[in-house]
């Protein structure tokens, strides 16, 4: 039973690799097994609507019932767990700290932190809260809101509030632009004097934002343009990652 099982499991990663149709003969050749046992399987399938069969072509492809299940899943991963072994591939490979903050109104959350080997002990831990216009890693969750809820953040705090850190409107929106079309920020001294921070937007199965993910380093050991340019590719890749665990297809919602 438990090895009828764990075929049919492999039959639906074959099916997923390639994301095209396949013949019997060609799943047969693909998982080294009987024609007749990839048969039985795609049999039970598509009565649940799991894969379906090409009546013209005799092939078979993914069926609509999986969307369902994989929304399903993708929701059910705590942005936390799916985050944490991510941010400590991106410390290992800066050495710096990093965090995964996510919007809370008009302020951004941390609410996982990983340390790099050469930790900053005066920066943010769990749990801080500032607004989103402060530091890379909150800009770049400013940048992806919609246009309204920008709007309404200008009116409310930069206009009104003077929110730390003081910014000039049109200087910002032009910030605030720049991020959505490069996909990161970087930022120097923002809050944290003679530090770097950068961040990249993690979107989730939805196209929605989730949160970003980012370091912040001493401006000191960033020491070259390269250097910078190589923390910045590393952020980025590694807020893919976690978009991709997440189930985002590269897709986004745009309202």
């Amino acid at each position: 039973m438990i090895q009828s099982l764990l075929r049919s499991m492999e039959l639906l990663d074959v099916l997923a690799a390639e994301n095209r149709s396949f013949s019997i003969a060609e799943l047969a050749e693909a998982m080294d097994l009987p024609p007749s046992t990839i048969h039985r399987i795609l049999q039970t399938f598509s009565e649940k609507r799991y894969v379906i069969r090409d009546e013209r072509s005799h092939t078979y492809r993914l069926g609509p019932a999986l969307i369902p299940l994989g929304k399903a899943a993708a929701r059910g991963i705590r942005l936390q767990d799916a985050a944490h072994p991510i941010l400590t591939e991106l410390s290992a490979k800066t050495r710096e700290d990093s965090y995964l903050v996510i919007p809370v109104g008009s302020k951004g959350l941390v609410i996982e932190k990983v340390d790099g080997p050469s930790h900053l002990k005066v920066v943010e831990e769990f749990g801080y809260e500032l607004y989103l216009h402060c530091g890379a890693i909150r800009k770049v969750l400013l940048a992806y809101q919609p246009p309204s809820f920008i709007h309404d953040y200008f009116e409310n705090v930069i206009i009104r509030e003077h929110a730390f850190p003081a910014a000039q409107p049109e200087e910002l929106r032009a910030e605030l632009e720049k991020i959505r079309r490069q996909g990161y920020a970087i930022t120097h001294g923002e809050y944290v004097n003679d530090a770097v921070g950068i961040g990249a937007p993690v979107f989730n199965a939805e196209g929605e934002l989730a949160g970003s993910i980012g370091i912040i380093a001493p401006q000191i050991r960033i020491g070259s343009d390269d250097l910078l340019k190589k923390h910045r590719e590393q952020v980025q890749h590694y807020a893919q990652k976690l978009a991709s665990e997440l189930g985002y297809s590269g897709a986004r919602r745009t309202s």
